[in-house]
Order: structure tokens, then C-alpha cells, then sequence
């Protein structure tokens, strides 16, 4: 019991506090960059439980994420395998926050999290004026959603049902340019 609050302690005390002014973009591929969505844009509020499966470079991740979406912010925490929080971002049209864990690798930056979570869920009109000025493409269907350049596909979403106009259940994305991918289950406990 000792050994567990001593690396509940230590897990708090690890964590890393960040602010950074105005969302702005974030790269989803080498020279791609999307002008990352507000909460307003989703259309509605949404509260979601997640299970996440992150796959890069051989490795798989699991974790559970809480996500809470409103037309004035967007708040996303994501828990490591033993409940403890690993990653806190809150995003307002004015700002991002986070704080993540130690555990939580540097190369994962709050905008990319951000740019995934819109890519996945937001509406095909958000995402093309996210990625206005660009040199990229959306294609949206019912079960599928990719971000191409060139006609090479960047990034890819499919779903098992329509994703329209609700939360999806199930999605998987997969990022080919920089080489991940998510399995993303997914319960709505609120709008």
C-alpha cells in the first residue's frame, strides 16, 4: 500500500504543465498542416468514454481517454494501464493547456492530439477549412475519410457504420505519413 501511494505521489509530481497561446495548426504530414477545429465547429456537445489501441513502430499502447466537447472548449484526459492521468489538454478558440506525465513521449504534442480527435470525428466541412490554403484533399463517405496530397493518401479513417451527425462508435485512423495508427472505441455517457 505504501509503494502505491508513493508512485501515485510521484506520478502527480511528474506531471509537465503547458500553455500555449492560440491552437493554431498542427502537421499531420511532413509540409501538411491543418488549421485545428474549434469545439463549435463539432456542431454539438458531446461526452465520450474512449478506448484507445496505439500502434507505432511495433509497439502497442492502450490507454483510456475522457473526452468533453462544447462550442467553448474542447477537454480530452487520458489515463495510462494503471488509471493514473497521463495526458490533460483543454482547448479554447484562445488557447491549449496541457499537462502531461512523464511517460507521455515529447513527440506527442497536445495540437497533434487535437488535429486527430477532428480528423476522426468533426464534419467534412471543418476539416476542408482546416485544410484550406493547402495543397491537400478530403474524400468523406459514409465509411471512410482520407486526407490526400498529390493523390497519395496521408492520412485514412474508416468506420464501421455512418459517422455523420453522431459520435461514432468504432474508428481506426491511420496516419501512413508518419506512420501510426488508432483504434478508437468509443461510448457517448453525455451530450
Amino acid at each position: 500500500m505504501r509503494l502505491l501511494l508513493i508512485v501515485m505521489v510521484l506520478s502527480v509530481a511528474a506531471c509537465t504543465s503547458r500553455y500555449v497561446a492560440s491552437p493554431g495548426s498542427s502537421a499531420i504530414a511532413p509540409g501538411l498542416e491543418l488549421a485545428v477545429p474549434t469545439g463549435r465547429e463539432l456542431g454539438y456537445s458531446v461526452e465520450v468514454t474512449q478506448l484507445i489501441t496505439a500502434h507505432f513502430r511495433g509497439q502497442v499502447q492502450v490507454f483510456q481517454a475522457y473526452v468533453s466537447v462544447s462550442p467553448d472548449e474542447i477537454n480530452l484526459i487520458a489515463m495510462d494501464p494503471f488509471g493514473a492521468r497521463a495526458l490533460t489538454i483543454t482547448a479554447t478558440d484562445d488557447a491549449i493547456h496541457s499537462e502531461e506525465a512523464q511517460i507521455v513521449p515529447a513527440a506527442l504534442r497536445p495540437g497533434n492530439v487535437l488535429a486527430d480527435l477532428a480528423i476522426v470525428y468533426w464534419p467534412a466541412p471543418a476539416l476542408r477549412r482546416g485544410l484550406a490554403g493547402t495543397s491537400a484533399s478530403l474524400y468523406d463517405d459514409h465509411n471512410e475519410r482520407t486526407i490526400s496530397i498529390d493523390g497519395r493518401v496521408v492520412v485514412q479513417v474508416t468506420y464501421e457504420g455512418p459517422h455523420e451527425d453522431a459520435w461514432p462508435k468504432v474508428a481506426h485512423l491511420h496516419n501512413i505519413a508518419y506512420g501510426y495508427e488508432l483504434d478508437l472505441q468509443s461510448t457517448v455517457t453525455g451530450k
